[in-house]
């Protein structure tokens, strides 16, 4: 009787195998790896906002072109490099005096590409959707596009 109880116990047994064991470690692994991208590009945004609500505070009575002048070192010491920004954030960089109020504003988007940017680009980096083939389909359905807009102002 005790053998019988062992073989029925025995294929009624349902485990994990090794395939469905690395898939999950890989969806886990990649919800890892996408959820750090996404935390690094908010991240930035943080110290970017920082330094922006630091300005109107201790540079309230410092000109346009000072506060221009100075934002390289201040975000130096939030430990932001100027590749941590895209370019788009000192085209869209504005900073206005009007009496005694100061405004310091901008914007600019990050696009996170989990598997890596759409291979079939153009001269000048872009690309057709409908014309995207294989893995490039891919890379273009998780892309992520976050829209940033750092904003302070002081009324004193």
């Amino acid at each position: 009787m005790s053998a019988s109880f062992l073989i029925e116990t025995g294929s009624n047994e349902r485990g994990f195998s090794m395939v469905k064991t690395l898939f999950w470690l890989a969806l886990v692994g990649f919800a890892i790896w996408y959820g750090a991208l996404v935390f690094q590009a908010h991240y930035t945004n943080w110290k970017v906002q920082d330094v922006f609500d630091s300005v109107p505070e201790k540079m309230s009575n410092a000109s346009e072109a000072a506060i221009r002048a100075r934002l390289p070192q201040l975000f130096n010491v939030m430990y932001l490099s100027p590749s941590d920004l895209p370019p788009e954030f000192q085209d869209n960089l504005v900073i206005r005096r009007e009496g005694s109020m100061l405004e310091i504003s901008s914007s600019y988007s990050v696009v996170i590409w989990p598997l890596g940017p759409v291979q079939a680009v153009d001269e000048e980096g872009r690309y057709n959707i409908d014309q995207l083939e294989g893995m490039d389909i891919v890379r273009d359905k998780l892309r992520t596009d976050i829209e940033f807009e750092p904003y302070a102002i002081s009324n004193k």
